[in-house]
């Protein structure tokens, strides 16, 4: 199964990856077709431009050529040289170039503008001006600033977006590693946790025998619960990570056993905690793995202890129908509560209001009930000072 997850997680990060290098080649594609609209539309505008400039100095009423000359061409935002017939620079806009104001063009000038004309006809026809059919010159044109940025825009607009995204993936890796040290610190000790209370058994038995050789018989099924404890905890963990084996279980069975595992090793405190649990009306059998269920109930009923703290309290579980397709499993203790910001954090892997948690026992719960078993964890109510209530629930069929 491990080696299959790790080819499903191969192949979906192979499609993610495909998937966005398609969007952003169709985005640049699309782009590029809008620019080189705009760019087209933009250029059929000087050209009518030149042409009702030429149209003008070829009518046998020509008017004012210098307003024309500034207010149709002039005004043109792309970069333009404009040549003699011989393809000599004479005048030029938007190069970056001081215009020469009447004097001779430098040697050096001139060469950097018949560069650019070369770069703008490689590009772009140069427009000739005629005049009664003679060609007095030529308008040589590259691309405006607005159309060379709006190319570049998309490439910086995908820089951008996958800066953050790196800065994002770089956040959400930190983090998972974060939770996934606490998970194996959590998993460390929830497995010395539960193996310490049969094993810490074990040895007394051991102890007690050495000095009290003849009633081994009598102590033999006490032995034996803890060997089978034992048992229980080591396919416990031998599940975690696999697909769990459901059979059809009473969850009544697993509550009453769970609550006498319990009820024998209550703390003793100044008052006296009550564990307690209800079978509201005939509960049909669930689909379960018994294992796993009862470590769920454990670890609920030992936040109980916890939450009552050092005073007298109560632990009430009790299960029923809820609807004719759920059963309900609720949890509750007249404990401390849970604050209100601490709500949202309880299934997160690591969170724990115990000075000594480890923050395992309610995302693992969590996950065991909602993926495995296909139900809900939830926590039902809580009330500040008056404890709280923790509800699974699950479906019957």
């Amino acid at each position: 199964m491990t080696k299959n997850i790790y080819r499903f997680k191969g192949n979906f990060k192979s499609f993610l990856f495909v998937t966005a290098v398609l969007i952003v080649l169709g985005f640049l594609y699309y782009t590029q077709l809008l620019v080189n609209d705009l760019q087209r539309q933009s250029l059929n505008f000087l050209n009518f431009r030149l042409r009702v400039f030429q149209e003008s100095i070829n009518s046998e009423t020509v008017g004012d050529l210098s307003f024309l000359f500034q207010e149709v061409i002039e005004q043109a935002d792309y970069p333009i040289i404009y040549s003699d017939s011989e393809m000599n620079p004479v005048s030029w806009r938007n190069v970056n170039i001081p215009a020469s104001e009447g004097r001779n063009i430098s040697p050096d000038t001139l060469k950097i503008l018949k560069n650019l004309i070369r770069k703008f006809d490689a590009k772009s026809k140069p427009l000739p001006i005629s005049y009664q059919g003679k060609v007095l010159g030529y308008y040589h044109y590259g691309e405006s600033a607005v159309i060379r940025n709006l190319r570049w825009l998309p490439y910086i607009e995908i820089g951008v977006v996958g800066l953050f995204i790196l800065i994002g993936y770089a956040g959400f890796s930190s983090i998972k590693r974060s939770e996934e040290r606490l998970i194996w610190v959590g998993m460390a000790k929830e497995t010395a946790h539960q193996l310490g209370t049969p094993l810490s058994s074990l040895f007394g038995w051991k102890e007690y025998l050495f000095s009290n050789p003849r009633k081994a018989r009598a102590l033999l099924p006490e032995v034996e619960k803890d060997l089978k404890r034992l048992q229980t905890i080591t396919n416990r963990f031998s599940q975690i990570g696999s697909i769990p084996d459901l059979k059809a279980t009473d969850l009544a069975d697993i509550i009453e056993e769970t609550v006498s595992y319990f009820r024998r090793r209550l703390p003793k405190r100044n008052g006296k905690v009550k564990l307690e649990y209800e079978i509201v009306g005939e509960l049909p059998l669930l689909r379960l793995n018994r294992e796993l269920f009862s470590w769920i109930l454990e670890n609920l009923i030992r936040n109980a202890l916890d939450a009552i703290e050092g005073s007298a309290g109560k632990i009430s579980i009790r299960a029923g129908l809820l609807g004719p397709k759920s059963v309900f499993l609720d949890v509750e203790d007249t404990g401390k509560g849970i604050g209100v910001k601490e709500r949202k954090n309880i299934f997160k892997p690591g969170f724990s209001t115990k000075k000594r948690g480890w923050g395992l026992g309610l995302s693992l719960g969590k996950r065991i009930i909602e993926e495995y078993h296909q139900g809900k964890l939830t926590l039902k109510s809580t009330h500040p000072g008056r404890g709280a209530t923790f509800r699974i629930l699950l479906k019957t069929e």
